[in-house]
């Protein structure tokens, strides 16, 4: 449903990626959230969880992939994300697996290549594969994921605002 936008975002993101660093252009994160939201992954609205705490994300929706230690902190100031690295098994016989690894774009300060890369990358897998299957994306793609992407574009027009 959502594979054409998401996949012509994260085509956008890779074009622009260098004019968005440097502020040469606006970053616009509502239309990744209205993508995400597509997805049907989460049970609410990508931005209603940034102002959700931790603790009740952890309870009530998370997968368990992030690190949550934030208790009652909202979940917009997590600083950890996850990466959709890559797919396997076989969508014909309803097989569908993604990979997941941490990334950290704050290690050494705010790095907006960082959340930019898992924006671009992340939108592409899940893009290339929600084209063929989309009904096995909304079984198996982790609400962390989504969560996480949403965080990085989040970060990455908050960083741009501040600039």
């Amino acid at each position: 449903m959502a594979t054409q936008t998401l996949s012509q975002l994260a085509d956008y993101l890779e074009a622009h990626n260098d004019k968005i660093k440097i502020g040469e252009e606006v970053f616009v994160p509502e239309s990744i959230y209205t993508a995400l939201d597509q997805l049907a992954i989460l049970a609410k609205p990508v931005q209603t969880y940034f102002t959700i705490s931790e603790d009740t994300y952890y309870e009530q929706e998370s997968d368990h992939l992030l690190t949550l230690q934030g208790g009652k902190q909202p979940l917009s100031g997590l600083k950890d994300r996850i990466i959709v690295t890559h797919t396997d098994g076989e969508l014909s016989a309803g097989d569908l697996h993604y990979s997941y690894a941490h990334e950290d774009a704050y290690s050494t300060g705010y790095d907006v290549q960082t959340d930019l890369h898992l924006l671009t990358y992340g939108l592409e897998v899940i893009g290339a594969t929600d084209n063929l299957d989309h009904e096995q994306v909304q079984k198996t793609l982790a609400k962390d994921a989504v969560l996480s992407l949403a965080l990085a574009a989040k970060a990455v027009a908050d960083w741009q605002a501040s600039k």
